[in-house]
């Protein structure tokens, strides 16, 4: 799979969240409905659209229709070129904000539900796989179940999570929505991506799939695309993705899911409201977590000070945790 694009640059293109022709704070909104309840139904509409509707796909092109001839067209629910796979997600998105001393904390949205996200992998990638707090760039085509295409990003744009803390953060990019954030990382990147005399680039064996995601990972009662409670198919490419240290704290983001379930918010080892990977000092004990995974080598008679890799991290003498996790050492 070999395409083109211009990508611009890889770092520090701030572009609006994913599929969002509107500002948010533009498009009024309807009544809030219990999400379990809005989840039954849109489960029942997700289904039934994936055994009523078929997949065409020339070249790098796809058409999703309405079956009107079941000797000649096969749904997708029953077409065997592409798995039809699926997977339990739990909506993801936290809400940013500070308290009266300033505190950066987090609080989850207030959504129980269990998800079931379908999707087909067209391609999975060559590259290295995306989990849900790296900085992607992906081009996509957005469609609502009546195949409604309502946005489309043929050239690619770079979205991250959480969203950028000034001073903090880097201003990479926007975030999206939880659903399409989930489903981009159900791929892996491009295997490689060159750059052409005229400042476009190539890239090969791009991870693609089509999520066929609920309302309620989406926009939810807000009728972002044109209609509240819509349940929305996403054609995601997954060009290229870039890891974070969010809180620059010397360690990569990726080794902060301590219980590794995949949620990076859920772990927090003092307790103040801050997941690690945004907290500067995850023990609490007064010592940034930069300052303790520092250590100091003498090379050519200069003293040079380095940071551990996280593997090498030592704990403290009788302790079992990694030292920065440890408020007892320093």
């Amino acid at each position: 799979m070999n395409r083109f694009f211009k990508l611009f640059a890889l770092i520090g293109l701030a572009i609006a969240a994913a599929n969002c022709k509107k500002s948010d704070d533009d498009i009024k909104t309807v009544p809030i409905r219990d999400r379990a309840e809005v989840y039954s139904e849109d489960i029942v509409k997700i289904e039934n659209y994936l055994k009523n509707n078929y997949l065409k796909i020339d070249g790098e092109d796809i058409t999703l229709d309405s079956i009107t001839d079941k000797n000649t067209q096969i749904s997708i629910w029953d077409q065997k070129q592409f798995e039809l796979k699926s997977v339990k997600i739990k909506n993801d998105e936290y809400a940013l904000y500070t308290t009266g001393s300033n505190i950066v904390k987090y609080a989850k949205t207030a959504d129980a539900v269990e998800y079931t996200l379908y999707y087909l992998v067209l391609n999975e990638g060559g590259g290295e796989q995306a989990i849900t707090i790296d900085s992607t760039y992906t081009s996509y085509k957005g469609y609502t179940l009546k195949n409604r295409v309502f946005d489309v990003n043929k050239t690619g744009m770079w979205t991250t999570y959480p969203a950028p803390i000034p001073g903090l953060m880097p201003a990479v990019a926007g975030q999206t929505k939880s659903g399409y954030r989930l489903a981009t990382a159900l791929m892996k990147e491009a295997t490689s991506i060159t750059q052409n005399p005229d400042g476009t680039f190539n890239f090969e064996n791009a991870g693609r799939i089509i999520a066929f995601i609920p309302s309620g990972l989406m926009y939810f009662n807000s009728p972002t695309t044109g209609e509240a409670y819509a349940n929305l198919i996403f054609d995601i490419t997954l060009i290229s993705k870039l890891s974070r240290d969010h809180d620059r704290d010397g360690i990569p983001s990726i080794y902060e899911d301590l219980n590794g379930n995949g949620d990076y918010f859920d772990d927090d080892t003092d307790g103040d409201g801050i997941p690690n990977f945004m907290d500067v000092d995850d023990d609490a004990d007064g010592f940034l977590t930069r300052d303790e995974i520092t250590y100091e080598v003498i090379e050519n008679g200069v003293t040079v000070k380095k940071l551990y890799e996280f593997s090498a991290i030592p704990s403290c003498p009788g302790g079992s945790v990694k030292k920065h996790l440890d408020n007892r050492c320093h």
